[in-house]
């Protein structure tokens, strides 16, 4: 009987091992999209035989720009489905929560008591937090129509091998460029078509952009003028163009705290320590006051969304030509610099279809976002926010040719999207992620406390150590 007993307990031993090696296994890689199966898809025709109603809740205001133009759409496909199913119609509702973490929250809550919506927008960073509730988009969407996304929008789609969130509300981090004040110092200053060319041999390093503004910054009469401005360090950019990690793949293990992070935060604080760059800690209302300095031809280059180039671009050169008037300047777009390579991160938002609904409601949602797919609605949406169109198909249409007629920055955006990360790194994606990333960039700016006098090494340590327990504590 002991015996039994022993043979017993060493049984449920090995099962539990074998059980935590899995889910070891499982948590250590993300997996990829195009994988050997094949995909139940959801039916393509609208197979409802009544009337369904169903919730979309935007991360958005409803006053925004981008609140406004996504209830217009809203508008149009509620008109479509009454003109073309009169008797079995899918009606949206949309509501807004004012911010992505407002969002956040409420989904949470709301998935406790099923009382969330059919769809939601939701910040590419928080996608994991979705995982179990979700439909994998491979789905809704076969390879091929997959494949029609610029790969760089694609970076975040993968979670514990599910493609959790499909991403509508596509942006990246660029450089504004017054390329009328970096060319006035006499340096070349390559242009997106030259980069993308040949990469390999791009002057555009960070040794050269800093050069650049330098020059800016001291050739300038204007004291108040700057060769660049910017909230603070770029973490994925410092890291990714060294061809480097921040994290592990899942996002539970910091990797920067090492001579790649010293070196990454000795340049960004030198910009200011060397006058190129004004202190981005000295002032709460920085990144608005940076922004308004750009327009106002006192910097040379901004770091920013790609999301603010509509807005800049009619301030400076649209909205001036059509009054008969020259631009402010020549107002451009360049990635980050390379290290070993150039990278173009993924930022903005991404729509989710929760699985814990009727079927028809699930179908009902999965149409919607359908016909928010189709080209001619992305290119719309773009257009009339600033968001990037994330398929190939969108770029196509006559409807996107006719404004890149008059607005050329985005389709140059699009294009650096190539620079996906290198070989074999991955992008993080994981539950703590967007947390982490928060606090990475409240504490690294330690580094420009005390008139930029703090010890470097003392800095990262503090902020990896921070960031680490972010992810030990929320990367459940």
């Amino acid at each position: 009987m002991k015996r039994y007993f022993l043979l017993l307990c060493a049984f449920f031993t090995v099962l539990v091992m074998l059980a935590g090696c899995e889910d070891i296994e499982e948590i250590t890689d993300n997996g990829e999209i195009f994988v050997d199966k094949e995909w139940e898809i959801y039916p393509r025709e609208h197979l409802l035989t009544k009337p369904v109603e169903i919730e979309f809740w935007s991360a958005n205001s409803a006053v925004d720009l981008h609140g406004v133009v996504q209830a217009d759409l809203v508008d149009r496909f509620n008109a479509y489905q009454k003109e073309t199913y009169p008797d079995s119609y899918i009606k949206v509702n949309i509501s807004f929560q004012g911010g992505y973490i407002t969002q956040n929250t409420k989904l949470q809550a709301a998935l406790i008591g099923k009382t969330n919506p059919e769809i939601a927008m939701v910040g590419v960073s928080s996608l994991a937090l979705y995982l179990d509730n979700t439909v994998d988009m491979r789905e809704i969407f076969t390879y091929d129509e997959i494949r029609d996304f610029y790969e760089g929008f694609l970076q975040f789609a993968m979670y514990r091998h599910k493609f959790i969130g499909y991403p509508f509300y596509a942006s990246t981090n660029i450089f504004m460029v017054n390329r009328t004040l970096a060319e006035s110092t006499g340096m070349h200053v390559p242009t997106v078509d030259e980069i993308i060319a040949d990469p390999e041999n791009s002057i555009w390093t960070w040794d050269y952009m800093k050069e650049l503004t330098k020059k800016i910054s001291e050739q300038a009469e204007d004291e108040d003028v700057y060769g660049l401005a910017a909230n603070g360090p770029a973490l994925y950019e410092s890291f990714y163009t060294q061809g480097l990690p921040i994290y592990n793949e899942t996002a539970t293990e910091v990797l920067f705290n090492n001579e790649a992070g010293v070196k990454a935060l000795n340049y960004w604080r030198s910009l200011v320590v060397e006058g190129n760059m004004l202190n981005p800690v000295l002032d709460p209302n920085h990144g608005t006051k940076i922004q308004g300095k750009f327009v106002e031809g006192k910097v040379g280059l901004l770091w920013n969304t790609s999301s603010i180039i509509k807005s800049l671009y009619e301030n400076i050169h649209e909205s001036r030509v059509e009054q008969g008037e020259e631009p402010l300047f020549e107002i451009d777009v360049l990635p980050f610099p390379k290290d070993s390579n150039f990278y173009s991160n993924q930022s903005g938002g991404a729509l989710i279809v929760f699985n814990n609904k009727s079927e028809s409601k699930i179908q009902a949602a999965i149409e919607f976002l359908r016909w928010l797919q189709a080209p001619e609605q992305t290119a719309y949406f773009s257009i009339n926010t600033g968001y990037l169109p994330s398929t190939r198909a969108a770029t196509e249409t006559q409807l996107w040719k006719d404004y890149s007629e008059i607005n050329p920055l985005l389709d140059r955006v699009i294009s650096l999207m190539v620079f996906a990360p290198q070989g074999d790194l991955k992008i993080p994606v994981g539950r703590a992620k967007a947390l982490a990333d928060d606090d990475f960039s409240k504490y690294v700016k330690g580094i420009y406390y005390d008139d930029c006098t703090r010890d470097i090494e003392a800095v990262l340590d503090e902020c990896a150590d921070r960031v680490q327990y972010i992810l030990d504590t929320n990367g459940w």
